[in-house]
C-alpha cells in the first residue's frame, strides 16, 4: 500500500526574479515532494520583472510534467522586490498552510519540507528552514542588530523558505494594512514560532543589486518599526551629553576657585550651544524618520500591481 497522503491543502509560494536556468529543475523537485504527499496542493509563481526565459520555463515544466494540480503565475507590472511580491502571492493562495520559498535554489534535502510541515502540525503556526552556513555578513548584522532591540524571544535569523499556517496568515493581515517584512512580522503575531537548521552543502546565489538596494531600506524601516533600538541610542546620547554638562559644571566650579581663569561666559556658552544644538538636531532626525513609516504605513495602501494572473 501507498503511503497515506496528507489532507491539507498546502499552497507553494515561489518568488521568482530572472531565474530561467533554475525554476524548472526547482519546480520538479517541489512538484514532486508536494504530488508524493499531500492530495490538494498549489503553485504560486510570482514573476517580478523577469526579462528571461523564467516564464517559458514555468510552462515548458508545465507541459511536460503532465501534474494536474493547479499552477498559477503572477505576473507583476515591474520590478517590485520580494517583499511585495510575496504578498500578492499570499493574496492569492487559499491553503490551509503556505510555503513561502524567497528563491528557487535548492541547498538542502527534500526531505526537510516534511520536516517542515510537520513541525507545524505539532502547534507552530510558523516554522522556517534555516542554513547553518553561508550566510552573508550584511544579513548577520542585520539580525544581530535586530534582535538586540527586539524583545521577542525567537530571534531572527536568515531563512530559506518557511510554512505559514492559515491562522498565521489571518493574523499578521489584521495586524497592519501594510506589510514592510514579512518575517518580523511574523514574529511579533504573538503565535507559536520554530526554526529548523540545516546543514546546507553550498550558498545560494546572491541577491541581485535593485533587491539589495530595496532590502537596505526595508532594513532600515524594520528596524524602526519592530526594535526600540533608536529609544535606546536617544535615552544613550542623553546620558553621554548630560555627563558632558556635569563635567562642564564641575569645570565651571573648579575655573572660579582654582587659578586658571578661562574667558569670562566661554565654558558655560559654548557648552550650552553644542549641547543644545547637538541634541535638537538629534531629536529631529528622530522625528522626521519616524513620520515617514508611519505615514507610509497608513497611506500606502497599494502593495504590488498586477499585470495578469494566468491558470496555467
Amino acid at each position: 500500500m501507498g503511503l497515506e497522503k496528507e489532507k491539507n491543502f498546502v499552497s507553494c509560494i515561489l518568488y521568482l526574479h530572472n531565474d530561467g536556468e533554475t525554476v524548472y529543475d526547482f519546480l520538479s523537485r517541489i512538484c514532486g515532494v508536494m504530488r508524493n504527499h499531500f492530495d490538494k496542493y498549489e503553485i504560486i509563481c510570482v514573476n517580478d520583472g523577469c526579462i528571461d526565459n523564467t516564464v517559458s520555463e514555468i510552462r515548458r515544466y508545465r507541459r511536460e510534467s503532465g501534474d494536474t494540480h493547479a499552477v498559477s503565475l503572477i505576473n507583476l507590472s515591474y520590478y517590485q522586490g520580494m517583499e511585495s511580491a510575496m504578498s500578492a502571492g499570499r493574496d492569492l493562495a487559499v491553503g490551509d498552510f503556505l510555503f513561502e520559498f524567497d528563491q528557487c535554489t535548492i541547498d538542502f534535502e527534500e526531505d526537510l519540507i516534511m520536516k517542515v510541515y510537520y513541525r507545524a502540525l505539532e502547534g507552530f503556526d510558523v516554522v522556517a528552514a534555516a542554513p547553518k552556513k553561508f550566510v552573508p555578513l550584511s544579513s548577520k548584522m542585520f539580525y544581530l542588530v535586530y534582535n538586540l532591540g527586539n524583545r521577542m524571544k525567537t530571534k531572527m535569523r536568515q531563512e530559506r523558505f518557511r510554512i505559514v499556517s492559515r491562522r498565521a496568515v489571518n493574523r499578521v493581515n489584521q495586524m497592519n494594512a501594510y506589510i514592510p517584512y514579512r518575517k518580523a512580522l511574523y514574529m511579533n503575531c504573538g503565535l507559536k514560532m520554530d526554526t529548523i537548521v540545516y546543514d546546507n552543502a553550498s550558498s545560494t546565489r546572491e541577491h541581485n543589486w535593485e533587491e539589495m538596494g530595496t532590502r537596505s531600506s526595508l532594513a532600515m524601516d524594520t528596524i524602526i518599526i519592530f526594535t526600540d533600538l533608536l529609544e535606546k541610542a536617544s535615552l544613550l546620547l542623553s546620558a553621554v551629553f548630560l555627563v558632558v554638562l556635569v563635567f562642564m559644571f564641575g569645570y565651571l566650579v573648579y575655573s572660579i576657585f582654582g587659578a586658571e581663569r578661562p574667558v569670562e561666559g566661554w565654558l558655560s556658552i559654548m557648552g550650552l550651544m553644542s549641547l543644545g544644538f547637538f541634541m535638537l538636531f538629534v531629536m529631529l532626525t528622530l522625528i522626521f524618520k519616524y513620520l515617514s513609516v508611519i505615514l507610509r504605513m497608513m497611506f500606502k495602501r497599494q502593495q504590488y500591481v498586477v499585470e495578469s494572473v494566468d491558470k496555467l
